[in-house]
Parts: C-alpha cells; sequence; structure tokens
C-alpha cells in the first residue's frame, strides 16, 4: 500500500478528536465503516471500536480493497483513500463470493469481524462470510442476482457480468463508467434499482441536454463576437475613409490658399510701379 493512499481519509477524524465527538456523531462516522454498536453503547466503546477500525484500514493491503471493489463493482475512483474505500465496501449486499480473489476475501471478513488472513483456504474464507450472512440475506442476494441478471439480458440484450468494471474517472476526465441495472438491482433491490437506474438516466438526459444549452450558447457568443468584429472592422474602415477625406481636402484647402497668395502677391507688385510712374510724370 502506498503511504499517502489513506492519509487523506484517516487524519480526518483522528484519535485524539474521537473523544471530543458527541455520541450521535460517532455513531454515524462508525456505520459509515460497517460498525455494529450494541444498544446502550458508551461514547468511549464507540470511539474504541472506531480507533480499532483505522488501525485495520492502515494495516490492511489496499489492493486487497480495491480487489473487492472490482468484485463488487462499486462506482469510486481508483485513488480513493483507504476509509473511503471502506465506506464503499461497508455497502455491499453480494453473498456470492467464488469470483473474489483469496486477499479480497480475507480483508472483506476482516471489515466485518471475522478472524481471517490470507493463508486459510478460500473455501474457509467464503464459509465464514456465508455463515455471518445468514439465510435470509444469502437467499435475498441470489433473488436479486437472479432478478437482475434476467432484467439486464432483457432490457439491455447483454450479460453485464461479463463486462469489464472500470473505476469511476479521476478529477478532470469527462466520461466515466456507469453501473449497470443488474448492478444496481443487486445493491438496492428491484424497485430500488429501476428507481436508480431511472434517476441515473433523468441525469444523464439532463446532462446531455445542458451541454447541448450550452454549445448552443458558444455558438451565439461566437456569433456575436464575429459580427462585433464585422461591425468593428467596418466602423475603423468608415473612420479611416472620413480621414482619409479630410486629410484630402485639407491638402486641396492648402493648395489653393497658397495660390491665391501667390496671385495675389504677383498683382500687388505690378501695381506698385505703375502708380509711381505716374506720381513721376510733369504736370502741363
Amino acid at each position: 500500500m502506498p503511504p499517502d493512499a489513506s492519509a487523506g481519509d484517516l487524519s480526518r477524524q483522528p484519535a485524539a478528536r474521537l473523544s471530543d465527538l458527541p455520541p450521535d456523531e460517532l455513531l454515524r462516522y462508525g456505520s459509515e465503516f460497517g460498525l455494529r454498536f450494541d444498544r446502550g453503547a458508551t461514547a468511549g466503546e464507540m470511539a474504541r471500536l472506531i480507533r480499532q477500525r483505522q488501525e485495520l484500514l492502515i494495516e490492511l493491503d489496499r489492493d486487497a480493497l480495491l480487489d473487492i471493489i472490482v468484485w463488487s463493482r462499486r462506482p469510486i475512483r481508483e485513488s480513493a483513500g483507504m476509509e473511503e474505500l471502506a465506506r464503499e465496501i461497508a455497502r455491499i449486499q453480494r453473498t456470492h463470493y467464488e469470483s473474489l480473489s483469496v486477499r479480497g476475501l480475507a480483508a472483506l471478513a476482516q471489515l466485518r469481524g471475522i478472524k481471517a488472513g490470507v493463508s486459510d483456504r478460500r473455501e474457509e474464507l467464503i464459509d465464514r462470510l456465508r455463515g455471518q450472512d445468514g439465510f435470509w440475506k444469502r437467499i435475498s442476494g441470489k433473488r436479486r442476482s437472479w432478478v437482475g441478471s434476467l432484467l439486464s439480458h432483457l432490457l439491455e440484450g447483454s450479460d453485464d457480468e461479463e463486462s469489464e468494471y472500470r473505476f469511476l474517472p479521476e478529477e478532470g476526465s469527462a466520461n466515466g463508467p456507469r453501473q449497470s441495472l443488474k448492478d444496481h438491482v443487486e445493491e438496492h433491490g428491484l424497485v430500488g434499482g429501476i428507481a436508480q437506474r431511472i434517476r441515473g438516466a433523468a441525469d444523464d438526459y439532463i446532462r446531455v441536454k445542458l451541454d447541448e444549452i450550452e454549445s448552443r450558447i458558444d455558438r451565439k457568443l461566437d456569433e456575436i463576437d464575429h459580427r462585433l468584429a464585422e461591425w468593428r472592422d467596418r466602423e475603423v474602415k468608415n473612420r479611416l475613409k472620413i480621414l482619409r477625406i479630410t486629410l484630402i481636402f485639407t491638402v486641396l484647402v492648402a493648395v489653393l490658399s497658397l495660390g491665391y497668395n501667390y496671385l495675389n502677391g504677383g498683382s500687388a507688385e505690378r501695381t506698385a510701379p505703375s502708380a509711381a510712374s505716374t506720381d513721376l510724370q510733369p504736370a502741363d
């Protein structure tokens, strides 16, 4: 197990703080890991059991927990911490353990309070787990598995048990796997599984529609930007045209002014000598 695989989870409720939590918070926190407290258990007893579970998570092999996740087909990220993995494993309702690895069986048994180790035989581990499940849970698990397989075959046309499991996408990924109808029925029952699947289909529909709306908004924004760019280009061209016309008009006025001044200066010079010659003639 990597050294930092569970640090993010186990540090969230350090042992020094467990004794400060109220009993209802301890009950909720422990129940998330599958712990079952006796009626009337004190806060100190619940804190002690939670510490034992945290110590067990530190000792367990992370790959063994991932084997349980893949076997149960629980939706979770591969980079999830040990406590997050334990919380998902606590929700598992499946009872057919034949396809689970030996290390996964041993880890699952320890998480359920059964004394087990990786050196134990597979059949012994399975018998211990089924002995804890009880008769009715095994019957319910088989019924859910059969109903889920039947609905999956009728509605989806394939056996999802043969499909390859994939972890949920990490942060930043766009697409991820979905649980099959068979998985939903096995975990939540017939009505709950169908409701979960319908809710998932509705979420997918809303997600698709939101993507379509977002793409339409993006196209409209691009169109607006394009039109604004065209308007800006036309405005710049019109302003440059006005500046050119103004410059040409200014140059013409300057040329006409220079021509007028030149002509006016020449006329004044011719008029001045004529007036001087008239003054020099003698009177009769």
